[in-house]
């Protein structure tokens, strides 16, 4: 059950961060099934979203990929979105940078 909270909000917050506009809720009770959410996106307008507000939404992403480790996503991997930039692609660890750490 907690895993696909992790990959529901995982999915909401990519497609946030590709300008959709995002709901995620509950359609059918939990007494029926676990898999009972459904994520809604409406994609808004490119001027809408703030280079700030971009970025906000991708330090979240990377913290809560980060804090969970998870490395790979096929929704990031599909949309261009790099999980782990503190990464190289060879898998080596690259120069670090603290905005983009997990919080401790």
């Amino acid at each position: 059950f907690f895993s696909e909270t992790v990959t529901d909000s995982l999915r909401a917050l990519l497609l946030e961060w590709a300008g959709y506009k995002v709901q995620v809720f509950e359609f059918i009770g939990g007494e029926h099934t676990s898999k009972n959410v459904m994520i809604t996106a409406v994609k808004d307008k490119p001027s809408a979203m703030s280079t700030d507000g971009k970025a906000e939404i991708q330090s979240r992403i990377h913290a809560l990929a980060g804090m969970y480790g998870i490395r790979r996503h096929k929704l990031a991997e599909l949309m261009g979105f790099e999980m782990h930039p503190w990464l190289a692609v060879d898998g080596k660890p690259a120069v670090r940078d603290a905005r983009y750490m997990p919080p401790i």
